[in-house]
């Protein structure tokens, strides 16, 4: 009779303890798990981030280079991801493919904190900027081409950042590791 209620009593703590360890890794995040983020490329444009930015990432091992647009969403609790935009790869002053470029699934968010500089925020709020990293699933379209999967990453870099993010993206595509050469991002934490 004492060890069904011991196994109750010992869930009941461990689920107690589940529950305030997960609360506690929300906090210290920032930003509890639950939140939609909003990821964009985005451009300075007098004074103001905007959407639609293109961003520049560099093959070291074969020079090339691939600029890309997009946005989207995701929501880290559940791992949920939506999102896309245009690329375009070159090799020196010849295109080599270009094309869209969606997300296929969420991997991982590390968010960083950190505040807007003195700039006006024309996608959302800027007390909902944040940055950080956040790694996704995607696949590329070329046109008149095979689709090809990858890994894109997403960093931002605020003023503030709990841990030091480089600005812009990296891409993983087959045997191609782009890395960030140039370009902005931001995020912002919604409701």
């Amino acid at each position: 009779m004492n060890r069904p209620k011991f196994a109750l009593l010992a869930l009941a703590l461990g689920l107690g303890l589940l529950i305030t360890l997960r609360s506690a890794v929300g906090a210290s995040n920032g930003k509890a798990l639950g939140h939609i983020v909003r990821f964009d490329l985005v451009q300075i444009v007098q004074g103001t981030v905007l959407a639609c930015g293109t961003d520049m990432a560099t093959d070291a091992a074969s020079g090339d280079v691939i600029n890309l647009t997009g946005s989207g969403e995701f929501k880290p609790g559940p791992g949920d991801a939506a999102g896309g935009g245009t690329f375009v790869q070159t090799s020196g002053t010849t295109e080599i493919a270009h094309g869209v470029w969606v997300v296929t699934g969420f991997i991982s968010w590390q968010p960083a904190g950190g505040t807007l500089p003195p700039v006006a925020d024309g996608i959302g709020q800027a007390s909902e900027a944040s940055s950080g990293i956040v790694t996704l699933a995607v696949r590329l379209f070329p046109l008149g081409g095979s689709p090809h999967d990858g890994v894109l990453t997403v960093d931002c870099h605020l003023p503030g950042a709990t841990f030091p993010v480089e600005e812009g993206v990296t891409l993983t595509v087959g045997p191609l590791h782009f890395t960030q050469s140039g370009g902005n991002t931001l995020f912002h934490i919604l409701g």
